[in-house]
């Protein structure tokens, strides 16, 4: 009776402050195989062997305390955790996820399919080579939705944190909610895309999001050589700092115009990064570029292109990096027109140095802009640092 009137407490618990009805209790010390949990399943424990995690289609199912440590073996290919249709995860208390495979994910999206993540824990997530922490495989990935939870993503090499795995494909990621970090890893955004892979659209309304690139690849939005949606921000925390060549939000690097098979390679699209319309309307966004290498804060990457950039709301702080642009191109990038309306708070823009022609506009040598409108004045701003307070 003890042990009953244990395990009742933590069902009780489960319900008070989650709100999802636990049904059935899995230590995964005790798995002797693989294990498919169901709806209102709790998940707790370190994992006792290699085997597959993977959740219903439908279910709902609650991480208090689960530890899934992948191996990094090409013996067992599979993602820490692996969808077989849409799923909503319940973070409490601390957790943390492995894929096993290296070209497999911590948590496996797959394509078509949405994973929503809610609750008030924690969550440490990542491949165990060249995979997302969260998204998708070399089958592609889905929809990521994030309402709530304290979340730390790494990318593997080539990867997004949350988001694509090079060469592939992934659907919207959408924040309203919680804190998120999100490190991509090399040439993969932190929020996006991978090395020469797509995302769709990219929605944050809501909560705390920090996120980088190490190298090539935005913070929010392309990789290296890759592309995404509309990049959206409507409220929330955000932080984000480019790799080198990259935006800190908004496009990653592409190639030289100067390489010999640039013009066969742009035909095919893989020539450069492209990103599509940026829009922030509230929250307070700080953007930084690489302070080394070529990067813009918010726009296009070094040779490479994204779409128009709306500002109506919200208080902006973006920094460009070295040749670049605060809010517009990087070194020889291109961006489609930039608006900033007297909705916003304040913008605040910064160019590298005064060899940089914009704050708002072109970095060095750059290759195109649309029109500029500040507050309804046109043409490119090169006052640095400037600031549009309305």
């Amino acid at each position: 009776m003890k042990k009953a009137f244990i395990i009742l407490n933590s069902v009780l618990l489960a319900l008070s402050c989650c709100e999802i009805e636990v049904v059935k209790i899995v230590d995964l010390a005790t798995l002797t195989a693989d294990y498919e949990a169901q709806d209102g399943d709790m998940l707790t424990g370190i994992i006792s062997g290699n085997y597959k995690i993977t959740i219903a289609d439908g279910a709902t199912v609650m991480l208090k305390n689960a530890v899934i440590y992948g191996v990094n073996d090409d013996k067992y290919e599979w993602a820490g955790i692996t969808l077989l249709g849409d799923a909503t995860l319940v973070l409490e208390a601390s957790n943390i996820v492995r894929g096993f495979d290296a070209g497999y994910p911590g948590i496996l999206v797959p394509k078509g399919k949405t994973l929503t993540i809610t609750g008030n824990g924690k969550l440490d997530v990542s491949s165990n080579g060249y995979a997302p922490g969260i998204g998708g495989d070399d089958d592609n990935g889905g929809n990521i939705v994030i309402q709530g939870g304290t979340i730390r993503a790494t990318g593997g090499d080539g990867a997004a944190a949350i988001g694509s795995i090079r060469f592939r494909s992934c659907g919207d990621i959408t924040i309203s909610g919680g804190s998120v970090t999100a490190i991509g890893g090399d040439e993969g955004a932190g929020i996006g895309s991978g090395l020469e892979g797509s995302c769709g659209n990219i929605t944050i309304s809501g909560g705390t999001v920090i996120a980088e690139s190490v190298v090539s690849a935005a913070g929010i939005g392309c990789g290296h050589l890759a592309t995404c949606g509309n990049i959206s921000i409507s409220g929330g925390d955000v932080t984000s700092r480019g790799g080198d060549d990259a935006a800190g939000i908004g496009s990653g690097s592409g190639e030289d115009d100067d390489e010999e098979d640039d013009e066969e390679d742009e035909d095919e699209g893989n020539a450069t990064s492209i990103c599509g319309d940026i829009t922030i309307s509230g929250g307070t966004v700080t953007v930084h570029g690489h302070s080394i290498i070529a990067a813009a804060a918010i726009g296009s990457g070094c040779n490479a292109r994204c779409g128009n950039i709306l500002i109506s709301g919200g208080t902006v702080t973006a920094e460009g990096g070295y040749k670049s642009a605060g809010i517009g191109t990087s070194e020889r990038g291109s961006v489609g027109n930039i608006t900033i309306t007297s909705g916003v708070t304040q913008v605040s823009a910064k160019k590298w140095d005064e060899k940089t022609p914009h704050s708002i506009g072109g970095g060095v040598d750059y290759a195109s802009i649309g029109t500029v409108t500040v507050g309804g004045k046109v043409g490119p701003v090169s006052e640095s640092p400037f600031v549009y307070k309305p």
